[in-house]
């Protein structure tokens, strides 16, 4: 995902379990993304092997990998593309495959897509006409690299907000890009899915907003829609956040596509910062999703590696306290005008504070 986000994506239907430790760590939290940005890139072989033990010992066992090719650039051997220099997506494979891990392989992202996105249909057109190219040019060695590996499904990286397209010229535009890239993914592997995110700036209301997507998922042949709840981003109020899945999840199984909820851990300082939020507001976040929505973690990588005990996670999952209001009065305060635009990292909290999730603070997605 494109854009900036700490998050805990629930995953139901997955039933693989690491074992009583990793049960007890995260309580029914089996997946996590992961991306492979310069800094993951940069990882020597020895810690690869250890970070796919703490994901198999916390009770990981899907991972989505949110790109594998960044900026034109893939991140595996391809005879007809400039390659990166660290190249670890058939190690990472192998790791996976070695700690019952399946794989949703995400495609490209391209920096520049939040940009192009405000263009006129016209101009719209020949964009996504070259990232169907782009996408045509490496999908032939990317699934000759994944070959074998153990396949999830295709994840599509270029999130989908609630406001630029509304317009219906628009959104001609983007179902047809998506039932094109659905077509080319579904053609390589017969019978797999594809997932794909989306999220609120609190433009379209629940109803609006879930009329406009089970048109985009009826038209392109989407199979997952992961959205995320807003509620750290300061996008979505926090009383609010259950309108939308609720709409959402009545006009996803409508079309035969199924939703998945992502739960942001963090809070959005006024200065830009993010840091993780109280466990109590996020009690009320996950209270919210419906039992039968699908559970997983953004990203087990870089926030849940570091919870200084199993109890952390425990937490989460007890009944949310009967006082919210201050909570809600708290997510308005800390709101803030959306951005697409990366965040500077900035310095974890205190491992000893009582009252917040430890979760290293870093740009993901």
């Amino acid at each position: 995902m494109t854009r900036r986000s700490f998050a805990i994506l629930i995953f139901a239907t997955v039933s693989l379990v690491a074992g009583p430790q990793a049960e007890a760590a995260c309580l029914g939290l089996k997946g996590t993304f992961l991306q492979l940005t310069d800094a993951q890139l940069a990882r020597p072989a020895a810690e690869w092997r250890q970070l796919f033990d703490e994901l198999r010992t916390i009770g990981i066992n899907t991972l989505f990998l949110q790109w594998t090719v960044l900026d034109r650039k893939p991140l595996f051997q391809s005879a007809r593309h400039e390659t990166a220099a660290n190249a670890p997506l058939a190690s990472i494979l192998d790791l996976a495959a070695r700690s019952g891990i399946r794989v949703w392989f995400g495609l490209a992202l391209d920096s520049s897509y939040w940009e192009e996105i405000k263009q006129s249909p016209e101009l719209l057109r020949p964009y996504f006409h070259r990232r169907l190219q782009d996408l045509v040019g490496f999908l032939d060695d990317l699934n000759a690299t994944i070959a074998g590996a153990p396949f999830a499904g295709w994840y599509i990286p270029d999130e989908i907000d609630d406001r630029t397209w509304l317009d219906p010229s628009k959104r001609a535009v983007l179902k047809k890009y998506l039932a094109e890239t659905v077509a080319l993914l579904k053609a390589r592997r017969a019978g797999s899915k594809v997932a794909i995110s989306g999220f609120s700036n609190s433009f379209a209301d629940p109803d609006l907003l879930a009329s406009f997507w089970a048109d985009v998922i009826k038209a392109s042949g989407i199979d997952l829609l992961l959205f995320q709840d807003g509620v750290g981003e300061g996008k979505v109020a926090l009383e609010n956040v259950g309108l939308y899945y609720e709409a959402l999840n009545r006009a996803v199984r409508g079309v035969g596509a199924q939703l998945g909820a992502v739960v942001e851990l963090f809070r959005l300082t006024p200065d830009g910062r993010r840091l993780p939020a109280v466990v109590d507001r996020i009690r009320v976040q996950l209270s919210v999703v419906a039992e039968e929505l699908p559970r997983l973690t953004l990203s087990a990588a870089r926030y849940m590696r570091s919870y200084p005990h199993p109890a952390r996670c425990r937490q989460i999952r007890r009944r949310p306290r009967a006082r919210h209001h201050h909570l809600h009065s708290r997510a308005q305060q800390d709101r803030k005008a959306p951005s697409s635009e990366p965040h500077q990292p900035t310095p974890p909290p205190s491992r000893n504070s009582p009252d917040y999730l430890y979760l290293p603070n870093q740009s993901v997605h």
